[in-house]
């Protein structure tokens, strides 16, 4: 949505009568115009543009004898809307009364040289938008000087080669007028951007995701070992409480031996009845009459 500046924001004159509104189902499209004075001097500053408004009107009305300023709607470089008659007040700016019928006026503050700025484009899309939904018929963006049947110069060449590049038209977006080269140069950088953004993702995804299996991990093996001693001690109970009469004292199971040592050796159980090894004889002296040990013999 477009804010348009009053006409009291440039001190305007009030009109001399004038020809009325334009008829909805006549209308064809909008003109692009220019100052055409010839100047290289910009106007740029508010004050400047106001001041400038002021004196077209003033040759209009006074030396052209015109009913008020030409235009419908003035654009300046910084991107401001100017109501001028205003886009529904036909204009006295195409070059004849059939065309101000048929055409709207929309006046570019250029001078000599000078090429819109991205601001005054996209600003003069939106106007030509709302003239659109104003009248939907008037699709057609026209420089002057394809429709005065006299010829003109307007609206200067930077702005007839907008006109044809698009960029006056409502949707029209400014990367549409990248060169080939800057549009590679472009598409280079989204795509460095892109590996550069993949591969940083990959590095904390996997890092994070380190993290989680080693604390899974231990998660896993502290539930395993409260889990296998719970089961253990229910285990114990379970048995225990189904021991039979000689394993128990005054009629109730003896206590649970403690569990042995899964680290040590057991002792080993030996019957009771078992003769210990002979003594070994440590004596030096040999044997009588050379005759083989005791032992030595038994084993021939």
């Amino acid at each position: 949505m477009v804010e348009y500046l009053p006409r009291s924001a440039w001190n305007a004159r009030p009109p001399n009568g004038g020809p009325g509104n334009l008829t909805v189902s006549r209308v064809e499209g909008a003109v692009i115009h220019w100052p055409g004075t010839g100047s290289t001097s910009v106007i740029h500053t508010k004050a400047a543009v106001a001041s400038a408004l002021r004196g077209w009107q003033n040759y209009h009305m006074d030396s052209r004898g015109w009913s008020d300023i030409a235009y419908q709607v003035a654009v300046d470089q910084a991107g401001r809307a100017w109501t001028l008659r205003g886009l529904r007040t036909q204009s006295g700016a195409n070059g004849n009364s059939d065309l101000n019928e048929r055409y709207g006026a929309i006046l570019l503050i250029l001078v000599t040289g000078e090429q819109p700025t991205a601001a005054m484009k996209a600003t003069t899309r939106a106007v030509i938008a709302d003239f659109r939904r104003i009248y939907p018929r008037g699709t057609a963006i026209r420089p002057h000087s394809a429709v005065r049947p006299d010829g003109t110069d307007c609206p200067g060449d930077a702005a007839r080669a907008a006109i044809a590049r698009g960029e006056f038209t409502p949707g029209h977006s400014e990367d549409d007028d990248m060169t080939p080269a800057q549009m590679q140069e472009l598409k280079n950088f989204i795509e460095a951007r892109t590996q550069a953004y993949a591969l940083w993702t990959h590095r904390q995804l996997r890092r994070d995701l380190s993290a989680v299996v080693k604390a899974y991990a231990l998660d896993i093996k502290n539930y395993e070992r409260q889990t296998d001693a719970a089961d253990a001690a229910r285990a114990a109970a379970a048995v225990w409480a189904t021991a039979p009469p000689s394993l128990q004292v005054d009629g109730s199971p003896t206590q649970a031996p403690e569990a042995p040592d899964p680290n040590v050796d057991p002792a080993p159980e030996l019957p009771a009845d078992l003769e210990p090894f002979p003594p070994v004889d440590t004596s030096a002296e040999p044997p009588a009459d050379g005759a083989a040990p005791a032992a030595e013999s038994a084993a021939q």
